[in-house]
């Protein structure tokens, strides 16, 4: 048969910021053996300037108008001379200057205006998500070394025109820290984590699937279950067939999410917090079942679960030594892949650069975490619009990113690995919703919403990723009992057998 792709994903950002109840605080020490994170949001800014949140997560400094400054009062463990990079959005028509001082020493960097790309328009006309904003988000790394002493420092960014003008507006995300050697190192084993891992059956897959379903979930009729009776009533059979009829070749199964709850018994998970585990194996069966028809299957994680104090407090979420969050982390993740094996193909997790970043996450540790009972499984940390969060993953995640160039960043003989841009280096994939409720069914007692491709538009679109190795995977609403919508898995099929018949002649290759 033929093998497919499908992913579940449940922690996408919003658009709407939200009152945060508890925030994470830093301890603002320069790491002499890391990247130090200095969040935007966090730091001494224009009163003016809007930090943008939703639950615990920290994002962008809306806002931030030219000509201010932000500064971060911070204490060098080590003295030396530190690489300093700038992650911000350049969104104004003209060039920048940005400059990050500590004392009388500075360095500085002029960004260009690239070439900002229109919103993404296919020939068929297809109707297609809004990427806003992502075109002109980067990160700069500034000239030079900046000398840091030992002791408490004031570091202080602007950025100004480069060309005089005195009005605009931006968004800043942070700046970064690093010394050379240790940015080499990093960089250097990073290249080699990426080099490890197979990349060519995901692309050979052509698509995937995603499904969220977490304990929010609605049935198709009635009221909805408790998660652990849902979990007991999953019904992978039929979910498999389904999975199956589309020619998807693997599948994402949410695990934490807006909760966090493991359809596994996690051992590791019920030492820290009791009770959010199951005695039924649902990973393990569906990794299963799947395997038998080729099938791959991914899991999708949150770390923080958004509306979930009980675990953000028995974690260690909210503490500023982050040593014990990271332990449980790894100690859970560890698990998960030593129990699935070869079984478990990659890893979806959520909120890379929205949730872990702020935290100057052990990304080297993680990402090896990750890899426990199979060194070859495929590892993303999604970004969203915003720079990727760090070298030690394989894929670009491309959350309701519709460019199958990724903004022009994949070409054609690329093979699928994005060869320019923020994103370089990545495995292109594309989270895309199928119906237009967006990642998740929760209504009770109504139908999952219509497809909202017919199979015509929706193998034209696959087509033009195929060409470029980029992967796309449909997110596709999914009932309680562990179905999907007939009517989608109608469209895909019928998409599969497009796809099986010669493409058809466009207008421009019949001239």
């Amino acid at each position: 048969m033929v093998s497919g792709l499908a992913i579940l994903c449940i922690g996408c950002v919003g658009a709407v910021a939200a009152p945060v109840a508890e925030m994470f605080i830093p301890d603002f020490k320069v790491k002499p053996d890391d990247y130090t994170v200095l969040m935007a949001c966090m730091g001494k800014h224009p009163e003016e300037s809007k930090p943008f949140r939703l639950d615990h997560r920290q994002l962008q400094l809306t806002d931030w108008k030219l000509g201010s400054e932000i500064s971060w009062e911070v204490e060098v463990l080590e003295p030396g001379d530190y690489r300093i990079n700038v992650l911000f959005n350049h969104s104004v028509k003209f060039p920048l200057k940005l400059e990050v001082s500590c004392g009388s020493s500075n360095v500085s960097a002029i960004s260009s205006r690239a070439a900002i790309l229109g919103e993404y328009v296919d020939p068929d006309g297809l109707e297609r998500p809004v990427f806003g904003g992502a075109q002109s988000w980067r990160r700069l790394s500034l000239d030079g070394d900046l000398p840091l002493p030992k002791g408490k420092a004031k570091l202080v960014l602007k950025i100004n025109s480069a060309e005089g003008q005195k009005e605009g507006a931006i968004e800043l995300l942070s700046i970064e820290l690093v010394k050379a050697e240790v940015q080499n190192q990093l960089h250097n084993r990073a290249a080699a984590f990426r080099a490890q891992a197979d990349t060519q059956w995901f692309r050979s897959a052509q698509y995937g699937l995603m499904f969220h379903w977490h304990t929010w979930t609605a049935p198709r009729h009635g009221p909805r279950l408790p998660y652990a009776e849902a979990v007991r009533n999953f019904d992978v059979g039929s979910l498999v067939a389904q999975v199956v009829a589309t020619g998807a070749g693997f599948v994402t199964i949410t695990t934490s999410h807006s909760d966090m709850v493991i359809p596994a018994p996690i051992k590791s998970l019920d030492a820290v917090l009791p009770g959010r585990t199951s005695e039924r194996d649902l990973i393990g069966e569906i990794a299963e079942a799947l395997s038998k028809h080729g099938v791959k299957l991914f899991l999708y994680y949150h770390l923080g679960c958004n509306s979930d104090p009980a675990w953000q407090k028995a974690s260690g979420f909210w503490e500023t030594d982050t040593t014990t969050f990271w332990k449980n982390w790894c100690a859970v993740i560890g698990e998960m892949g030593d129990r699935s094996g070869d079984k478990l193909a990659g890893w979806w997790f959520d909120d890379g650069t929205a949730n872990y970043y702020y935290r100057s996450a052990p990304w080297e540790k993680l990402a090896n975490t990750a890899l426990r009972g199979n060194p070859k499984r495929l590892v993303g940390f999604n970004s969203w619009i915003l720079p990727p969060a760090t070298e030690f993953q394989h894929l670009f995640l491309g959350e309701s990113q519709p460019d199958p160039t990724v903004m022009g960043t994949l070409k054609p003989g690329d093979n699928g690995i994005i060869s320019s841009g923020m994103y370089v280096g990545l495995q292109a994939s594309a989270a895309l919703t199928m119906e237009r409720e967006g990642w998740g069914h929760s209504k009770l007692d109504v139908e999952i919403d219509p497809p909202r491709y017919m199979a015509e538009q929706l193998a034209a679109m696959t087509r033009q990723f195929m060409a470029l190795g980029n992967v796309p995977i449909f997110n596709c609403s999914i009932y309680q009992e562990g179905t999907i919508s007939p009517k989608t898995v109608e469209v895909i099929k019928a998409m599969k057998d497009l796809l099986a018949k010669p493409a058809p002649i466009t207008t421009k290759e019949k001239l």
